[in-house]
């Protein structure tokens, strides 16, 4: 049987704490490296959800500096922003998320609703914010009503009214397309087949023509005027993203003490237009 000596035993021992050795360092290399890696993802994550809310606060900033109370509540803009290299937030919506509706004047006057208020809330041509339908749906007491027409910036709206009853579901003829240029536009009158004596709250939902929707209480008049904004932040050269949607509440009589986030959250949708 072969032996080895002593010069054979230490060079044996010398490879395994070679080989030892070398796996270790390996082991530290690795380790270092997922570690770092890790480290990496976690500050684009963080980078993300402060690019998101950066997107959140400029759009209160736009609405804010832009307000006038004779003509409009402010608007904002959709689209890409870039906040320093690499790193940017985009802002989007669904046309629901768009409209503005102020109930801060709203009041009954015999068989009308009266003094609706609705606006674009993005300063931008497009995307149009057009509303396909509304769907009316009140309680009163005393005699039932129909609704009978609606008339918005001084004209009567074609629609079909099926059923006019309470929920009513009002479908415009051609939807109508708010302004392009963000103007408050008064909802002059919801009519009804007589007398709404005795109605004690209304609502509306605004089916608009991307199929989103957006209910709102009218009556009575609750002083509120809400928009929703979404944010998603990415840095270049990473798939990771993080969404904002937040839902900001103008309170137009008190525009300048208590406008306010109402809602906020993270979603898991990228905002990849316009």
């Amino acid at each position: 049987m072969y032996r080895l000596n002593q010069k054979g035993i230490a060079l044996v021992a010398a490879v395994m704490l070679i080989v030892f050795a070398s796996i270790a360092v390996l082991g530290v290399v690795v380790f270092i490296a997922q570690r770092l890696k890790q480290h990496s993802v976690e500050e684009v994550f963080l980078k993300t959800i402060y690019l998101a809310q950066a997107g959140i606060h400029d759009a209160i900033y736009k609405v804010r500096s832009t307000y006038n109370p004779d003509t409009t509540n402010g608007s904002f803009t959709l689209g890409l922003a870039t906040v320093a290299t690499g790193e940017t937030y985009r802002r989007g919506g669904t046309a629901a998320d768009l409209l503005m509706v102020d109930t801060s004047n709203t009041s009954r006057s015999s068989q009308d609703l009266l003094g609706l208020e609705i606006q674009k809330a993005i300063s931008s041509v497009s995307p149009a914010v057009t509303i396909s339908s509304m769907v009316v749906t009140w309680v009163k007491t005393g005699t039932a009503r129909t609704l009978s027409s609606i008339r918005i910036d001084g004209a009567n709206i074609p629609a079909t009214i099926s059923p006019s009853s309470t929920p009513a579901t009002a479908t415009f003829t051609t939807p109508y397309t708010l302004n392009s240029t963000p103007t408050t536009i008064t909802v002059n009158r919801l009519r009804f087949s007589g007398s709404m004596s005795g109605l004690s709250s209304m609502s509306i939902q605004f089916v608009m023509s991307d199929a989103s929707t957006k209910t709102v209480a009218v009556y009575p008049a609750s002083n509120s005027c809400q928009f929703t904004i979404n944010s998603t932040g990415k840095v270049s050269g990473s798939n990771i993203y993080r969404t904002i949607k937040a839902t900001y509440d103008l309170m137009p009589t008190t525009y300048a003490t208590t406008s306010k986030i109402v809602d906020i959250d993270e979603i898991n949708t990228e905002i990849t237009s316009p």
